[in-house]
Parts: C-alpha cells; sequence; structure tokens
C-alpha cells in the first residue's frame, strides 16, 4: 500500500462516517453544552448567579430545548470566563453557534500543526491533510465538536503553552488552560525546568487575578462549585474516572471511592519518578497528559482530547520495536467507547472513524508492516465486538431517557438538580459491560504513558526512526 492509498482509504474513510455511516442525531439544541456556556454568560449579564439554577431561565428558550420538562443543564467553568461566554450571550444563540464552531474549528487546527511539529514532521500539505484526517478519526474530537465543548480549545491551549517559546504566549495560553482546570493538569510536567515552571506560575496566577475580577471571592467559590458538582457526578456512567468505574462493576461507594484514591496516589507517585527520571519535556508533557483521567476528580469522554496531541507526537516518533503498543495506546484514546454504550448505531461510524485515524497516521510514517497493522486489526474487532455487545446493554442518555424527577428537587440547588437529572436518566445505574468500555479508554491512557516512558531516549531526538517526508 502506498502512502497516498491510504490517505485515500482514510479520507473516504471519514467521508463515510459523517454522511451514510452517520448515526440518528440525538434531539436538542445544537452544541448541547454550548447552551450551559452561553446561558451563564446571559444570566452573569443580566446580574443573576450563573452557577444556580437561574440560566435556566435562557436554556429553555433555546431553540431545540423542551421548555416543557425540566432539562436544566449546570455551568461549571471558572468566573474568568464568565466575560467570554456574555460577548457570546449578546448574538443570538444560532449565530453565537456558528462563532462558537469557528473557534472549535481553529482549536483543531492549532492542534494538528502543534503535533506535526512535536512528531517532527514539517507542515506540507500531504502531512496537514493526512494530521487532519486523523483529527477527524478521533473520537474525543469529534465528540467534543458535536457537543461544543470547550474541552476542544482548552487542548489547543495546553499544547500551546507546551510548544510556545516566548515566555509571555506560554503564560497566555497557560492562563487559557485553566478554562478547564482538570485538562490543566497536563502541564504539570512543565515543573522540571526553570523557566517553563515560572511560566505556568505566572499563568495560574493570571487566571486566579481574572477570577478575582469577575468576583472578589472568585476562585474559593469557584472551588466549591467544583466540590459540588464533583460529587453530584462522582459515580455517574458518564464519568471515566477509576472511583466511576469501581462502581459500575459493583463496588459500594467507599470502596470506589477508596479505589480512585489509590489510583490517583500510584498516579501520583509515576509521575513524581518520571519527573525525577527524565529531563526530556516531551517525554514528561506526553506522560503527564496521558495521567490527566487518573488524577482528576471529573473526566469525560470529551476530555480525552487531551491524548491527541501526545499520542500523534509519540506514534510518529516511536521505533518500530514499539509502534504496536504505541498504536494500541492511541486507537484505544482515540475511539469514542461510551459512545458506543450509548448508540451501538454507531458501531459502523466508529469504526470507519478509527480505520480513517490510524490509517491516516501510517501514511504518515509510510510503515504498513505486520507491527504497524496488527493494533488497528485487533482494536477494530474489539469495536466490532462491542458494538455487538451493546445492544443488550444501552447506556441511557441524558435528556431524552430522564423521567420526571421528584417535585422536591427544586429546592436542592443545582448540582442536587443535576445529580437528580442523572439518577432520573438512569446513569448511576451499576452495569459491568459500561465500565468495561471505559475502563478500555483508561487503559488506552496508561499504555500512553508506559509507551512514552520506554520510548524517552527515542523523543529525546529531533529526528527519530519515523522517516521525515514532504
Amino acid at each position: 500500500m502506498t502512502r497516498w492509498a491510504a490517505l485515500v482509504i482514510a479520507a473516504l474513510a471519514v467521508i463515510a462516517a459523517l454522511t451514510i455511516a452517520r448515526p440518528h442525531r440525538a434531539s436538542g439544541p445544537s452544541l448541547r453544552d454550548f447552551e450551559a456556556y452561553y446561558s451563564a454568560g446571559a444570566t452573569w449579564m443580566r446580574g443573576g448567579d450563573p452557577y444556580s439554577t437561574a440560566i435556566w431561565q435562557t436554556e429553555r428558550t433555546l431553540p431545540g430545548v423542551n421548555a416543557n420538562r425540566y432539562e436544566f443543564l449546570p455551568f461549571v467553568g471558572p468566573p474568568a470566563t464568565l466575560p467570554f461566554w456574555a460577548a457570546f450571550a449578546r448574538l443570538p444563540y444560532p449565530t453565537a453557534a456558528m462563532v462558537w464552531r469557528a473557534v472549535l474549528w481553529l482549536s483543531i487546527v492549532l492542534m494538528v500543526c502543534i503535533a506535526l511539529g512535536l512528531g517532527g514532521f514539517p507542515r506540507s500539505p500531504f502531512n496537514i491533510l493526512a494530521l487532519a484526517l486523523a483529527a477527524f478519526g478521533f473520537g474525543a474530537i469529534t465528540n467534543a465538536f458535536a457537543l461544543g465543548q470547550i474541552a476542544l480549545p482548552v487542548a489547543a491551549a495546553v499544547a500551546i503553552a507546551y510548544a510556545a517559546t516566548r515566555f509571555g504566549g506560554k503564560v497566555l495560553a497557560a492562563a487559557a488552560a485553566f478554562a478547564q482546570p482538570n485538562l490543566a493538569l497536563a502541564l504539570a510536567g512543565e515543573f522540571r525546568r526553570k523557566n517553563t515552571a515560572l511560566a505556568l506560575i505566572a499563568g495560574v496566577a493570571l487566571f486566579a487575578l481574572l477570577c478575582a475580577g469577575v468576583s472578589v471571592n472568585g476562585v474559593f467559590a469557584y472551588a466549591l462549585v467544583l466540590l459540588a458538582h464533583g460529587a453530584a457526578e462522582q459515580f455517574s456512567a458518564i464519568q471515566l474516572t477509576p472511583a466511576a468505574v469501581a462502581y459500575g462493576f459493583g463496588a459500594s461507594a467507599g470502596t470506589a471511592i477508596a479505589i480512585g484514591g489509590v489510583a490517583a496516589v500510584a498516579t501520583l507517585l509515576f509521575w513524581l519518578r518520571a519527573m525525577v527520571t527524565f529531563d526530556d519535556r516531551l517525554t514528561l508533557f506526553i506522560i503527564s497528559c496521558a495521567l490527566v483521567p487518573f488524577g482528576s476528580a471529573f473526566f469525560h469522554q470529551h476530555d480525552l482530547v487531551i491524548t491527541f496531541v501526545p499520542a500523534v507526537a509519540l506514534l510518529l516518533r516511536a521505533p518500530a520495536s514499539t509502534l504496536p503498543l504505541v498504536m494500541a495506546a492511541a486507537l484505544l484514546c482515540a475511539t469514542n467507547w461510551v459512545g458506543l454504550a450509548q448508540n451501538p448505531g454507531a458501531t459502523i461510524q466508529t469504526l470507519l472513524l478509527t480505520i480513517s485515524f490510524a490509517l491516516a497516521l501510517l501514511a504518515l510514517r509510510g510503515d504498513f508492516g505486520f507491527r504497524a497493522l496488527a493494533a488497528p486489526i485487533i482494536i477494530s474487532v474489539l469495536i466490532a465486538a462491542a458494538g455487538s455487545f451493546a445492544r443488550n446493554h444501552v447506556m441511557p442518555v441524558w435528556p431524552e431517557a430522564m423521567t420526571p424527577a421528584s417535585p422536591h428537587v427544586a429546592g436542592l440547588g443545582a448540582a442536587g438538580i443535576w445529580h437528580a437529572e442523572q439518577l432520573a436518566t438512569g446513569l448511576f445505574a451499576r452495569d459491568a459491560f459500561w465500565s468495561v468500555l471505559r475502563l478500555a479508554s483508561l487503559a488506552g491512557c496508561s499504555l500512553l504513558a508506559y509507551a512514552a516512558w520506554i520510548s524517552s531516549k527515542y523523543l529525546a531526538d529531533s529526528r527519530t526512526s519515523a522517516a521525515v517526508r514532504d
């Protein structure tokens, strides 16, 4: 197979996935999660509390929202972002959504360009096209884009904060990364060097000042919001954290929390060992990104966008001997496993996107041997099997599957109501299959960190066994 042939097949797979294999779209407004951002901005503009149920006054008026029932979607973004969302709220929702899509597209473009550079490849038309197709095939990216998730711009900000060569650029990008604090953890490896650590600290300080500028006790109040919503969604089936996965397997709440705590401690120890062992920034960046779901109390499927740039960089730089491991890690991270449980009808689309991701990256490497193709074949079989099995284990989707909540929930506050809505949707049900699928994503992150560890000496080189081609 030639590199161009692989690229053509990848392109056809993406086109088919987004057209003929596209599953039925869930009801609701365009960019469902952007609904909460927009409504929070509108609420803040009129002097209301954007962290309360007051945002429902705006949400219920948006196109596609069923105002005849309570579909409250909470806002959990930091105070510093409120003026930004307020600017969008000055526009009609369809116009604001269109502008936000442009921001999401720009974020993807930036991640593609940065990933190419970190992978040691020039930004030639062939290379950009190949990696753009790989981005389409990365499940967390397509999922985040469909939802209008801020995780995409934040992942781009994290990549920029790492790759920027100027102090000011690093500071601004680091501050922007804290628009979603759990993903900002991926920059922890930057504390290994003095100059990058100073930029990160300055970014944190700038973020805190911006929060205080919006609200005097902004950082403290926001910390309480995060704690409340973290507790409300701790064991939900849409959480990819070790504690939530353990709960889904049948562990008690206390045992699940203990498992999550052990995983967090083990993650911290592994990361600290990496910080002591490696001086190479790229190795530490990949490991830090891969470990985020294990050290975060709040992590969704779309948050896996944080692994796109490091997974691509590692895959492009990995020596042939570790390529099967790196490819398996990248594909496990790239597959939308939760999406298979929520919509088994998306199995064909998921297969096509996974194939496009693998072929586009192999086209960049120019490697189509058994080592390179083994993992894509195995993961494709697993996706097909999971999609078939999921037909009898469908995960309910909010708000479509939500039953009417008890009348007393109105006095519970935003976090309490969100918990009640998920409970009424059935997302706290225990299903081992759902946990197996989420475990696949966590396995991908674990393998990515391990692969970076054993490939560190190759990552430290400017050129590797992955040939650099125009």
